[in-house]
């Protein structure tokens, strides 16, 4: 069996990349990861395995790594969030696993917005059917929800509208820790078609 680390890598910066994940990819034999959670390790030097939808090619090709065999799955955010780690947890068995947690990219909306966070509605739309979620966006207080390109937020805010939702303050939080880091203040009502996708949607309440 192979060592199996599955590290959180944070919102985007390298500067919110923890000491601890560093140090595990330093000791790592293999880094499996996108493109984007790989990008930091690359000088490392170490073998890679890449991460796409095809999950079970992942877990093959982590079996077939020789036992011993020291492998660190890099996943953006906190592994705990939306990840990769339910996944893996079934696949190879939660005693099996390492988990080192990463600075989510809720954690950096909330610290950038200047808010408490411990009462909030926490979703992700990546993958999902949004109006799945209606029910969960449509409970009085702060919500904060992953979006991405297909449900973007002016979709949301629409499905929102439509049931009923009052017209809440949002903030939508785009490519938090990086250069281009940019936040935009709005009503939901204001969120007319095209709004870019793939952002921290944070639904104030009020």
């Amino acid at each position: 069996m192979v060592k199996l680390v599955v590290a959180g890598v944070g919102p985007g910066g390298e500067d919110y990349i923890t000491p601890a994940v560093w140090k595990k990819a330093r000791e790592a034999d293999v880094l499996a990861g996108g493109s984007r959670a790989l990008a930091p390790f690359l000088s490392l030097g170490k073998k890679t395995l890449p991460v796409t939808a095809d999950l079970e090619s992942l877990a093959t090709a982590i079996e077939a790594l020789p036992a011993g065999c020291r492998v660190v799955v890099l996943v953006s955010g906190d592994p705990g969030f939306y990840s990769l780690l339910g996944f893996l947890s079934r696949r190879f068995g939660k005693d099996k696993l390492e988990v080192l947690p990463g600075i989510s990219s809720l954690q950096a909306a909330f610290a950038r917005i200047g808010e408490p966070w411990q009462g909030a509605v926490l979703l992700s739309a990546h993958g999902r059917d949004g109006e799945s979620l209606l029910p969960s966006l449509l409970v009085p207080g702060t919500k904060a929800i992953l979006t991405d390109i297909y449900w973007t937020p002016d979709r949301l805010a629409a499905l929102m509208l439509a049931a009923g939702a009052p017209d809440a303050h949002v903030t939508l939080c785009y490519r938090l820790t990086l250069p281009e880091e940019k936040l935009v203040a709005a009503r939901l009502s204001e969120l007319k078609p095209p709004v870019e996708g793939d952002c921290v949607m944070v639904i104030h309440g009020e």
